[in-house]
């Protein structure tokens, strides 16, 4: 492959350091995950530790939050994906835990436990098709899911992933072109929230301060020095 003089100019002008920052984190969509916890009442975390390939999702949590042992114990969720418009619902979520009573290391960084996730972020519980967990009414994308196989992650870090999945999906109408055998989602329409290191992007520019990136938490990551075994990484963030 050639590349242009004047691009191999520029490239040259930049400079490139070798880091070791605490974490490998480049900012995904914003995705909440439903999940039923023991008593049967429902959990729901935001997370942004996901990405997909056909009909599966790999979704890396932190071993300490509820999430994580509702998934191994049922084996079911649904993850929903919020528009940029949700952004105040899921800050709202920010440094709540549905385990009690709340880890060490959370309760450090500034995390409560919060048993009403629905009720706190002021989204609306709907009834899956396919899976006891709830969906979330106001997110345009739900994907009913089940958990394929799952295994500890990573070398530095306390973390599952999982393999999930997706038995049934549910997009908003509005978002959905039809100009084929197929729908599909309008690119163009479809505004996802991202997470980049603890803050709120919509595809444009920030969108709304981030409580996280205010916390505790942050501050391990911006300031601590390269992660230990066992030191907790960005999905520990996960409820």
């Amino acid at each position: 492959m050639r590349i242009a003089r004047s691009v191999r100019v520029r490239y040259r002008l930049r400079m490139h350091k070798t880091i070791e920052p605490t974490i490998l984190y480049f900012g995904t969509p914003v995705a909440l995950i439903s999940t039923l916890n023991p008593d049967g009442s429902p959990n729901l975390a935001p997370m942004s530790s996901a990405w997909w390939l056909g009909c599966s999702c790999m979704l890396g949590l932190g071993q300490m939050g509820q999430t994580s042992d509702n998934l191994i114990r049922t084996r079911e969720c649904v993850i929903n994906l919020p528009s940029e418009d949700l952004v105040t619902h899921v800050d709202r979520l920010a440094l709540t835990t549905g385990k009690d009573p709340v880890p060490e290391r959370k309760r450090q960084w500034g995390y409560r436990y919060e048993p009403e996730k629905f009720g706190v972020s002021g989204f609306t519980p709907v009834a899956s098709q396919s899976v006891a967990p709830p969906r979330v009414l106001e997110c345009p994308i739900q994907m009913e899911g089940v958990v394929h196989d799952f295994r500890p992650f990573g070398k530095n870090v306390s973390a599952n992933a999982f393999e999930v999945h997706i038995v049934k999906l549910h997009v908003d109408e509005n978002l959905l072109l039809e100009n084929g055998s197929r729908p599909h989602i309008d690119p163009v329409r479809w505004r996802p929230l991202i997470m980049n290191f603890c803050r709120f992007f919509g595809l444009g520019g920030e969108l709304h301060p981030s409580r996280l990136a205010e916390s505790d938490f942050m501050k391990f990551v911006t300031q601590g020095a390269m992660a230990q075994p066992g030191t907790p990484s960005s999905a520990q963030q996960q409820k």
